[in-house]
C-alpha cells in the first residue's frame, strides 16, 4: 500500500487509529512505537516501554521519507532498490534525516493532498508497515 486515502481526517481519528495499532501489537505480544502527525503537528505518539530510546528518531526518519515522496516508506525502499538508487546519492537526502525502510504511510484526503503520516517502528520494517494495514483495514480502507 502506497498511501491511505480518506474522505476526512481529524485528531480524534488519529487517536482511534493509533490506539487500534497499539492494541493489535499488544495482542500479538509485539513492542512498537507509533506516531501520527497531521502536517507537522504530532497528534498521536506512543513508545512501548520495552523499546530503545532511539525509536522517536526512527519514526521521524521514516515519516520524512513518506512526506518527501508522498508514498509509503516501504514503497520508496522498493523503488530505490529496483532503480539501483539511494536516498543520498540520487536525491541528496541525508540518512540522518531520512530512512527508506517500511513503516510510514501517508494519509491523503480524497480530492485533496497529503494531510498526515502514520508511522510505526520496533518490528522488522516490513512488519512495521503490515501492522498499520492489519489494524486499520476494514474500518478506514
Amino acid at each position: 500500500m502506497k498511501k491511505i486515502e480518506l474522505d476526512a481526517f481529524s485528531n480524534s481519528m488519529a487517536l482511534e487509529m493509533g490506539l487500534k495499532i497499539v492494541d493489535v501489537a499488544k495482542s500479538r505480544g509485539q513492542h512498537i512505537a507509533v506516531e501520527i502527525s497531521r502536517l507537522n503537528h504530532t497528534v498521536f505518539f506512543y513508545i512501548d516501554d520495552n523499546l530503545t530510546v532511539d525509536k522517536h528518531n526512527w519514526l521521524r526518519r521514516k515519516a520524512n521519507v513518506a512526506k518527501q515522496f508522498e508514498e509509503s516508506s516501504l514503497s520508496v525502499k522498493n523503488d530505490l532498490k529496483e532503480g539501483n538508487m539511494t536516498l543520498e546519492k540520487t536525491f541528496g537526502l541525508d540518512e540522518k534525516d531520512f530512512v527508506a525502510k517500511g513503516g510510514s504511510i501517508p494519509i491523503f484526503i480524497t480530492g485533496g493532498g497529503m494531510i498526515a503520516t502514520i508511522t510505526v517502528s520496533g518490528l522488522h520494517h516490513e512488519e512495521d508497515h503490515k501492522i498499520i494495514i492489519d489494524a486499520l483495514q476494514g474500518k478506514y480502507f
